[in-house]
Parts: C-alpha cells; sequence; structure tokens
C-alpha cells in the first residue's frame, strides 16, 4: 500500500520550495494546487459551478477564470471561501483519490496549502507543515504576489494559523533561514522517515 506524506503549511512559507526539492529527488508530488487549477480551467465542469455561484463577472471574456476577481471576493469574505472551497472541493478531492489509487510508488507526498481544512489528512500517514514566523510569510508573499500589507493579510488569515497546522503535524520544518538551511532540514527528515 502507498503512504501518504501530506506536505503543508500557510501560504509563503516555502512549502513549494519543500515540494520542488523532493520532487527533484524523485518523490511523486500531488499538488493539490495544480489540480485546483485543472478542475478550474476553462470549460471545465468545475468553473461552471464558480460561474454559477459567484457569477459571470468571474469569468472572463476568453472564457478563463479571473483569479483575481474572485480572489477579491473570497480572501475578503470568509463565507465565501468557504462556499468557493465547497463548489469546488469534490472535483479535487476525486482527482487526489484517483492519483493515490493509480500511483505504483511505495510514498507520494501530499502538497496541500489546505490539507488541514479540507480535510485531506484524513488520507495521510503522515503530515509534514512548513512554517515561518508571521513578518517572514507576509513580506515573502507581498513580494511574491504584489500584494498590499492589507491584501497579504487576509489571505495568511484565510488560512489556518501555522501554530495550529505544526501542532497536528507529525515533522515540522521551519523555513524562516536560507534555502540551503531548509533543504538541509528535509534532507535530514527523510533520511529518518525513509
Amino acid at each position: 500500500m502507498t503512504r501518504v506524506i501530506g506536505l503543508t503549511g500557510g501560504i509563503a512559507t516555502g512549502k513549494s520550495t519543500v515540494s520542488k526539492y523532493l520532487a527533484s529527488v524523485g518523490y511523486e508530488i500531488i499538488d493539490a494546487d495544480k489540480i485546483t487549477h485543472q478542475v478550474q480551467s476553462k470549460g471545465s465542469k468545475g468553473l461552471e459551478a464558480i460561474a454559477a455561484f459567484f457569477g459571470k463577472d468571474v469569468i472572463k471574456e476568453n472564457g478563463e477564470l479571473n483569479r483575481q476577481k474572485l480572489g477579491s471576493i473570497v480572501f475578503n469574505d470568509r463565507s465565501k471561501l468557504i462556499e468557493l472551497t465547497r463548489i469546488i472541493d469534490p472535483f479535487i478531492r476525486s482527482e487526489v483519490i484517483r492519483i493515490i489509487n493509480e500511483t505504483k510508488n511505495d510514498v507520494v507526498i501530499l502538497d496541500a496549502p489546505t490539507l488541514f481544512e479540507n480535510g485531506y489528512h484524513f488520507m495521510c500517514d503522515d503530515i509534514i507543515s512548513v512554517v515561518c514566523d508571521f513578518d517572514e510569510q507576509e513580506k515573502r508573499l507581498m513580494e511574491r504576489d504584489y500584494l498590499s500589507k492589507e491584501e497579504a493579510d487576509a489571505r495568511i488569515k484565510s488560512q489556518w494559523p501555522l501554530k495550529i497546522k505544526a501542532e497536528l503535524s507529525t515533522y515540522v520544518i521551519d523555513s524562516n533561514g536560507s534555502i540551503m538551511q531548509t533543504r538541509n532540514q528535509v534532507v535530514k527528515l527523510f533520511n529518518n522517515i525513509d
């Protein structure tokens, strides 16, 4: 049976850096963000369901999802974020389950920023949380996504606090240092859990 290791962390905590490193050394990554983009792609049932609830304003003229418009709605109104999750989660969950069931690998990494929030932790044998200080997270997010402090804070606060994720996890990686320091923690961790 395939061992599923959940990889989570807040937005801009370094989770993607850890995920890319694990992929580079041969681990199969199930990327929940990529799956989310697929189920919201032009012409998909997921996008149709989003438009039915949020209106045609969240669809660009070319038929693609207007992520900026949808983000401005859901990251400023928790009830709307909950509704968006309710709409798209069944599409994401079925794809994650399909990949886990079809893999030939002994270990897969389920990379999901909202692993706990959406109940994916129940699929995992172990969970790794990537964490950093709030100020560092905020700075990274503002620089990466060109957001104001208020926009960055709204996105961070839309997810569970990192402290709670860390407490619920099997392992914790602190990404406050350099990329090399983070990578060294990952290497040490996987030497112990493989």
